[in-house]
């Protein structure tokens, strides 16, 4: 559940810039970690004087010792704004930072990166920027410095899994987890017979790769403050450490994995909702979404969703362009594990229309983050 979008790199126009005294600045910072080890990392951005709508750079770094991952950060969250990428070359990635808007992208991480250090690593390797650019919101050129970073591997083995990994698995948002809640777990080393479990009880999986791992919260932790949560890969323990439980965690799943953007919403007709195939208002739309907490009857681990299903035990709310939508059903989603969230909701007749209207959803007193879309016309 990571962001996929790739990018023709011939089909981007490079931007002319020029020399100013006040840049706007990329940074990556410098990191220590023994090998085998996951490192969290942020790619931050400084607007400077600069007003910038639109950003776009080249990362090399050693593909022998680490691969990346990469999600959303905040300053590309907070502008609504879209990343994309794609390898020019092993070890070459470009990234394009843009939107269907002209906000201005304010200081603050751009990019969450999951540096994954390989068991022979060792010595200092650098994460370099190259031909980065950028745009004002009228499309003008803005000069796009570069602070380059690096990572220092000694010593013993790392963390393979640090609690910044561990990601609502809707918004690749870290935090607290809620009882039937969808989970990412970026890190290393996850092998073959790689099982999660939360106080003794086995997690159901749903995708377990060597960086990355697709988990639902049992149930049991309802009503709990506290879990421990340890993840074994071939038999031995490689990560462990206690998570917040929380009753709910909303997040809406996003159709490009990313957690922000168009979001996972089919219209009336069971079409996929979209800027070229809006809903109207007064139809009903039906949200995907996880992180909806414990449900009446009780949630069952792995059980896949039958026609009639559970629904949550708190109240569901869900607004579009900041009305209310009037809920017609929340629960689980038939023929989807337990654990995903689906709720009917009516678009009231005075909702904004546009091909990025804002959603909401609220499970208690929790609200989804934002940057969730849907088109309306």
């Amino acid at each position: 559940m990571l962001v996929r979008r790739m990018i023709n790199s011939s089909s981007i126009a490079f931007l002319v810039v020029t020399s100013l005294s006040l840049a706007a600045q990329l940074s990556l910072p410098n990191q220590i970690t023994g090998p085998n080890s996951s490192v969290p990392a942020q790619l931050t951005f400084s607007p400077q004087t600069d007003s910038v709508s639109a950003v776009q750079f080249d990362l090399q770094y050693d593909t022998s010792a680490m691969s990346i991952l990469v999600t959303v950060g905040d300053a590309v969250r907070s502008a609504g704004k879209s990343i994309y990428f794609t390898d020019l070359a092993p070890g070459k990635r470009r990234f394009l930072i843009v939107g269907l808007n002209q906000n201005s992208i304010p200081a603050g991480p751009l990019l969450n990166l999951f540096l994954n250090l390989n068991a022979s690593s060792g010595g200092v390797y650098p994460l370099a920027f190259s031909n980065a650019v950028g745009a004002d919101p009228n499309g003008q050129p803005v000069t796009a410095a570069t602070t380059d970073g690096m990572v220092t591997v000694e010593g013993p083995s790392g963390p393979p899994l640090q609690t910044q990994g561990v990601l609502n698995g809707a918004s690749l948002l870290p935090g607290p987890v809620a009882p039937g809640e969808i989970i990412t777990l970026m890190g290393v080393g996850f092998l073959g017979g790689t099982s999660v479990l939360f106080d003794g009880t086995p997690a159901p999986l749903l995708y377990a790769g060597q960086n990355q791992i697709n988990a639902v919260v049992p149930y049991q932790v309802a009503g709990q403050t506290v879990t421990q949560m340890q993840v074994s890969s071939a038999g031995s323990v490689i990560a462990g450490f206690p998570l917040s439980v929380v009753a709910s965690s909303p997040a809406i799943f996003t159709q490009d994995s990313s957690g922000t953007g168009q979001g996972a919403i089919l219209n009336e007709d069971l079409s996929l909702n979209s800027p070229s195939n809006p809903a109207q208002r007064g139809s009903i739309v039906a949200i995907y979404a996880t992180g909806a907490g414990q449900t009446n009857p009780p949630g069952v681990d792995g059980l896949v969703a039958e026609t009639t299903s559970t629904v949550p035990i708190l109240p569901v709310t869900v607004s579009i362009g900041g009305i209310n939508c009037g809920t017609r059903y929340a629960g689980g989603a038939p023929g989807l594990i337990s654990g995903v969230l689906q709720v009917n909701c009516q678009i009231a007749d005075s909702t904004t229309l546009g091909g990025a209207v804002p959603v909401i959803l609220m499970v208690g007193n929790t609200a989804s983050p934002l940057r969730v879309t849907l088109a309306v016309q």
